[in-house]
């Protein structure tokens, strides 16, 4: 038997070879079932081949990770807190819920938060401390700007209000209410105005004949009539569904009366231009929402199920109410704007020349750059 002098086998500096890939690497110079190393020649065909095996398969492989790794989102990223204002879950807000827990806003270079502040008109004084960054109640943005308060809407993802008015089982009809309480968001906010208009337009004297409470958003007004606290309750589909399962009526339907944008973007006008990559960042986000929820039928109805806790002919009732009241560009007709400017203006009793321009009301330039930026990518 010939014996094989021993030839010492340098491989690439940093690279550890497993005893079955070293074998493997070995074969591969074998001939006839005879290792063929001896002598220096053999030992240089051998280098050359690690190095080989080594550039085509490692260091490719490494590029790989390392590449994935850093596209990983948040990655050696510090992520910018953002804080988004509303009153509670509603089928507004879907699209803000659905894009945080998919990472969406992460992707953007966004942690966002969404703070949940019962009474809207508090929300105003939160955006106007800037103790919030941004709030997502479009009524409420629309009657601070009418008062004259600096506050600016910058997108809608909902353009109309899905309002119902809904009492208590005794309750059948508008005339019932007549010296009966009404839960509402707050005092000041619009879903009071809506009520006094449906209450008004319904032969009741929206001052004398009945009693607004403010409790908070759509959840804790249902709450509050379920309790026996009030007789009649303002909410937004779907929360009316269950009660009326339940024998409770439905009194009046909102956008019969009156429309305005529902959800949406609203803040300070000086906090929108100081920070505007902020903000068109955000905006992406809520446009990606908007988009996935037109494309993804069936995943939006398992989605509204679990987030809204209601069944499934409730869940595709409400997407498909959602789906028509979506615009696909975050931006609604002026015309919309005006109508809930007159409505507002009305009733705060304001005189046609205390009404401010509508330029002091919305400014879709912030949109507008968001959607061509996400189409560009």
């Amino acid at each position: 038997m010939a014996i094989v002098p021993r030839t010492t086998r340098r491989v690439p500096r940093g690279v550890i070879l497993s005893t079955s890939f070293r074998n493997s690497l070995l074969a591969t110079t074998s001939h006839n079932g005879k290792v063929a190393v001896g002598g220096a020649t053999s030992a240089s065909r051998y280098d050359n081949q690690i190095r080989d095996i080594f550039m085509k398969c490692c260091v490719p492989l490494t590029l790989f990770f390392l590449t994935s790794l850093l596209a990983t989102p948040g990655f050696c990223q510090k992520l910018t807190p953002v804080t988004l204002g509303l009153t509670g879950r509603s089928l507004s807000t879907l699209v803000f819920e659905m894009r945080i827990r998919k990472g969406h806003f992460k992707q953007e270079g966004l942690d966002v938060k969404l703070i949940t502040i019962r009474q809207s008109d508090v929300i105003i004084k939160a955006i106007m401390a800037g103790e919030l960054n941004f709030m997502s109640i479009i009524p409420t943005a629309i009657l601070a700007s009418v008062r004259g308060l600096p506050i600016r809407t910058i997108a809608v993802n909902q353009d109309n209000a899905p309002y119902v008015l809904v009492g208590r089982p005794q309750i059948k009809s508008m005339n019932d209410l007549k010296g009966k309480k009404i839960a509402v968001s707050s005092l000041g906010g619009m879903s009071t105005l809506v009520v006094r208009e449906i209450v008004a337009r319904s032969g009741l004297d929206p001052d004398r004949d009945v009693t607004y409470l403010a409790v908070g958003g759509s959840e804790t007004r249902s709450g509050a009539m379920a309790a026996g606290f009030v007789d009649a309750a303002l909410m937004t589909i779907p929360l009316n569904y269950a009660p009326e399962r339940q024998g409770y009526n439905r009194l009046a339907w909102g956008p019969d009366y009156v429309r305005y944008p529902m959800n949406g973007i609203s803040g300070s006008p000086d906090y929108f231009a100081a920070n505007r990559d902020l903000v068109l960042a955000v905006l992406r986000g809520m446009a990606g929402g908007v988009r996935d929820v037109k494309q993804r039928k069936s995943e939006m109805i398992t989605f509204l199920k679990s987030y809204l806790e209601v069944p499934e002919d409730e869940a595709a009732k409400s997407y498909e109410f959602l789906m028509s009241h979506m615009p696909d560009n975050m931006i609604v007709d002026d015309a919309v704007i005006r109508s809930a400017m007159e409505f507002a203006a009305s009733a705060l009793r304001l005189k046609p020349d205390a009404v401010p321009d509508i330029s002091k009301v919305r400014d879709w330039s912030y949109a507008c750059a968001a959607t061509k930026s996400l189409r560009a990518q």
